[in-house]
């Protein structure tokens, strides 16, 4: 999880020599690389973590962030990424604002609440009092050109938790930026056979909370499953007694049996999860959803299961499998629980 490192790597930092700034995406306009909420973090040693988008725009921003650490500011910038008057070299054609946020000692309680947010997949939101900085100069949007404003010192900052209902994707509003940290729940995968376990590891890497779940003791060994953030011995008539699946919660069957398949799937739609996808042929899938029917769920229910689960890149390969799985559960992340600006 590339967020949890970041706030690891910051509280390394203000604990060891007392300094770090955090860089927040807060908005974009037109094309950008990343969207809101994406993450840098600019250390005393030099070193950088996390990402704000890459090329001249991260190039930029890891100078001023370090220029900013060092005199102890924070500061919201404003980069163009287009036309005549784009101060990045980059044609893109949009613009995209970061925060600078210095921090020090006093922010060490939020970094730590944060992580444990992070950690545990819970709820919680980054609140940023950023009105300190002032709004930016009318019809200014080019850096230098009046959307620069720098104040000393670290900005308010807190967690708020649960998070209100008004923020549901990152964002400033009123000298305001709220984030809610992490959007999406867990990823459960039950079932870690050749699939499960090329699955634990293509989550991993694009930053999801994996849980491998299986009725056999031997799949859930560490060294099958490394990257999980969890293993848990489970009895598939049964998922509530070890997997309380709730609806931020995405949901993957990948289990060794069509029955198995089917407890899985019917006991997890019916605690809606985000994301419900399951392995299987077209006569597999045709007599889930038919038992589905029969078994009294809604047919837009039915209708919203992912089976055969995965994009249709004629994968044949667990591996093959696990990246047309993990396409579709990053797309469901990026259009349905954190929509990118259009």
């Amino acid at each position: 999880m590339e967020k949890l490192e970041i706030v690891d790597r910051l509280r390394g930092a203000v604990r060891e020599r007392g300094r770090a700034e955090l860089v927040i995406v807060t908005g974009t306009q037109g094309s950008s690389p990343r969207s809101a909420g994406a993450w840098m973090a600019a250390l005393p040693d030099g070193a950088f973590a996390g990402t704000v988008g890459g090329g001249k725009v991260e190039g930029l921003a890891q100078r001023e962030a370090a220029e900013l650490l060092s005199s102890r500011c924070s500061r919201a910038v404003r980069y163009t990424m287009g036309g005549p008057s784009s101060d990045t070299g980059m044609i893109c054609g949009g613009s995209i604002d970061l925060l600078y946020l210095y921090m020090d000692a006093t922010s060490l309680p939020v970094l730590d609440e944060a992580g444990e947010v992070l950690r545990t997949r819970g709820e919680g939101a980054l609140v940023v009092d950023a009105s300190p900085l002032g709004e930016p100069a009318p019809d200014a949007p080019a850096h230098g050109a009046g959307s620069a404003r720098t104040c000393t010192g670290p900005l308010g900052i807190r967690i708020e938790r649960p998070v209100g209902p008004g923020a549901p994707v990152a964002g400033m509003a009123g000298g305001v930026y709220v984030e809610p940290l992490c959007p999406e729940g867990l990823a459960y995968i039950f079932g870690c056979g050749h699939v499960g376990r090329a699955l634990a590891s293509a989550l991993f890497a694009a930053g999801f909370a994996v849980v491998a779940c299986d009725d056999r003791p031997e799949m859930l060994a560490p060294e099958l499953v490394p990257h999980a953030a969890d293993r848990r011995l489970v009895d598939y008539a049964d998922l509530a007694a070890t997997c309380p699946i709730g609806p931020r919660d995405l949901v993957v069957s990948a289990t060794a049996g069509h029955a198995s398949d089917y407890e899985v799937v019917s006991q997890a739609m019916a605690a809606h999860p985000s994301y419900l996808g399951c392995l299987g042929s077209r006569r597999k899938t045709a007599f889930v959803r038919a038992r589905l029917g029969e078994d009294g769920f809604p047919p837009e229910e039915v209708e919203r299961l992912h089976m055969p689960v995965g994009l249709p890149i004629h994968a044949e390969t667990p591996e093959e499998i696990a990246v047309s799985i993990a396409a579709e559960m990053i797309a469901h992340r990026r259009t349905v629980i954190v929509p990118r600006p259009h």
